[in-house]
C-alpha cells in the first residue's frame, strides 16, 4: 500500500503549518518523524489521517484521493493515535481496544474473534491486566498503551503514531518500539507504520526511514545515516551535534549536543590537543561538550584517538598506522599548534616514535605557546625513552606549563579564571 503527500500545505484557520510537504510512504516500512517543536510532525500525521483536510495539495492513498474514501473503509486502511486524546467517559480499557474494531463490524456487536483480537493487543503492549480498569483510572503510560492497542486492534494496513512512547518508562519506550519494528518486519511488506518521535537516537535504532521536518518543510528524507548528519541537525536543531555509531548495532546516534546559540554567545579558545592510545577520548569529548574548538595530533591512522576525533568532527594531523612520527607531519602540527591558543598535553605514553611531539610542544612553549599539562601520574610512569620524555614534561613544568590532574580540573579553574575577570561571565 502507497501513502503519497502531494504538495501538501495544511495549518489552522490563517496560519500555516506545513508548505508543499511532498513525501511518499510505503507498507514494509517503519518511518519515523523528526523535528523541533512546530516543526509540523503532528500536522501532517493528522493531515495523512484524514482527520485535517490540507489546505492546497491532496493525500492519495493508493492511487485514490485520501478524502474520496468514505470513513469507514479508510478506517480500515489507516489507524491514527493523536499526541492527545482525554478519556471522558468510564469505559473500561477493554472497551476502548474493542473500538478498534469497529470498521469492521459494520453497524454489528463484537464478535468473539473481536475479543481475542482486542485481548491480544493488550496482552502484546502488557497491558491485559488493566482490562477491567476504567480508563480514567489509568496513569499517562497505561493510557498511552491502551490507545497504541486500540489502533493495533483495528488491524489497518497504515498506523500514524504521535508521539507513541509520551508517558512510557524507558523500558516499556523500547518494548514498545521494538514491537513496532518486528510487527512490521513479520508483516513482509503488508504493515507499514509512521512515527512522530522526539528521541533521535531511538529513531535511528528502530526506524528503517527517516523524515527530518524544519518549520513546516522537509529537511531530509531517506535512511538514518544520510538523514542524521551534522548539518541536517544543525540546520533543523539550531545546534552543534557531533554524530557517531552505536557499536552494537551499528546505527547512527548523538554523541554530544551543544546549542548554536551558546557557541555563538561564548566563544571558547581553540586547543591542540597531544594525546594517543586512547588518552584524549574524554579530554576531546569534555572540549568539544563545553564549546571549545578542539584540532589534534599526530595521531597515527586508526589510533583510538583517531578515532574519536573522527566522530567529533575534530580537525587531526595524521600519520601512517603504527609508524614513528615523520619530520613532514611534525612540520604540519606545528603549523597546527600555532593557530591554537593553547596546547594541551593528555596523559599519553611518550616512545620514541612519538618523542619528536614533546619537543615541537617545548618549542611552542618557548614561543610564547599557553601549555597545559593533563594527568596525576609521575612522568615516568609515562616514559619509554630512558628518561628523556620525563624531562621534557619536567622542563615545560618549571618553564610555566599549567599542571592539571584531570580536565575537569583545568576547566573548573578556567571557569573561576573567567567568572573573576568578567563578572557576567556565564558561558
Amino acid at each position: 500500500m502507497r501513502l503519497e503527500a502531494d504538495a501538501i500545505t495544511a495549518g489552522y484557520g490563517g496560519r500555516m503549518v506545513l508548505h508543499a510537504v511532498r513525501l511518499v510512504f510505503q507498507t514494509g516500512e517503519f518511518v519515523g518523524l523528526l523535528g523541533p517543536n512546530g516543526s509540523g510532525k503532528s500536522t501532517l500525521l493528522r493531515v495523512l489521517s484524514g482527520v485535517l483536510p490540507p489546505q492546497s495539495g491532496r493525500v492519495v492513498l493508493d492511487g485514490e484521493v485520501l478524502s474520496q474514501i468514505p470513513a469507514h473503509i479508510r478506517a480500515q486502511k489507516i489507524a491514527f493515535v493523536p499526541q492527545f486524546e482525554p478519556a471522558l467517559f468510564d469505559f473500561s480499557a477493554l472497551d476502548v481496544v474493542l473500538m478498534g474494531r469497529y470498521p469492521h463490524r459494520g453497524g454489528k456487536g463484537f464478535t468473539g474473534e473481536d475479543y481475542a483480537i482486542a485481548r491480544r493487543c493488550m496482552a502484546e503492549l502488557d497491558i491485559l491486566s488493566l482490562a477491567e480498569r476504567p480508563i480514567t483510572q489509568l496513569s499517562g503510560g497505561e493510557h498511552r498503551r491502551v490507545l497504541i492497542a486500540r489502533a493495533l486492534a483495528q488491524e489497518a494496513p497504515l498506523l500514524l503514531l504521535d508521539e507513541p512512547t509520551a508517558h512510557l518508562d524507558i523500558t516499556h519506550q523500547i518494548e514498545l518500539l521494538q514491537h513496532i519494528q518486528k510487527m512490521v518486519e513479520r508483516s513482509q511488506g503488508r504493515v507499514g507504520v509512521i512515527a512522530a518521535l522526539h528521541d533521535i537516537n531511538q529513531a535511528a535504532e528502530f526506524c528503517e526511514r527517516l523524515v527530518l521536518l524544519r518549520a513546516g518543510r522537509v529537511e531530509a528524507y531517506g535512511t538514518p545515516e544520510s538523514v542524521l548528519t551534522p548539518a541536517h541537525l544543525r540546520r533543523v536543531y539550531d545546534a552543534d551535534i557531533q554524530v557517531g555509531l552505536n557499536p552494537a548495532t551499528g546505527r547512527p546516534t548523538l554523541l554530544s549536543v551543544r546549542p548554536a546559540r551558546a557557541r555563538e554567545a561564548c566563544e571558547r579558545p581553540h586547543v591542540h590537543l597531544v594525546c594517543g592510545g586512547g588518552s584524549g577520548i574524554a579530554i576531546m569529548g569534555t572540549l568539544i561538550h563545553h564549546g571549545y574548538r578542539v584540532s589534534a595530533g599526530p595521531l597515527n591512522l586508526y589510533d583510538s584517538d583517531q578515532v574519536a576525533a573522527e566522530v567529533l568532527g575534530i580537525e587531526v594531523v595524521l600519520e601512517a598506522p603504527f609508524a614513528p612520527i615523520r619530520q613532514e607531519v611534525c612540520a604540519t602540527a606545528k603549523t597546527m599548534m600555532q593557530r591554537a591558543d593553547l596546547v594541551c598535553v593528555a596523559p599519553v605514553p611518550i616512545g620514541h616514535g612519538n618523542l619528536p611531539v614533546l619537543n615541537l610542544v617545548q618549542e611552542m612553549q618557548v614561543m610564547g605557546k599557553r601549555v597545559v599539562l593533563l594527568g596525576n601520574e609521575r612522568f615516568e610512569t609515562r616514559d619509554f625513552t630512558g628518561g628523556k620524555a620525563a624531562q621534557l614534561l619536567a622542563q615545560l613544568c618549571h618553564q610555566g606549563a599549567e599542571c592539571y590532574a584531570t580536565v575537569e580540573d583545568w576547566l573548573a579553574h578556567e571557569e573561576s579564571n573567567q567568572s573573576i575577570e568578567n563578572p557576567s561571565y556565564t558561558c
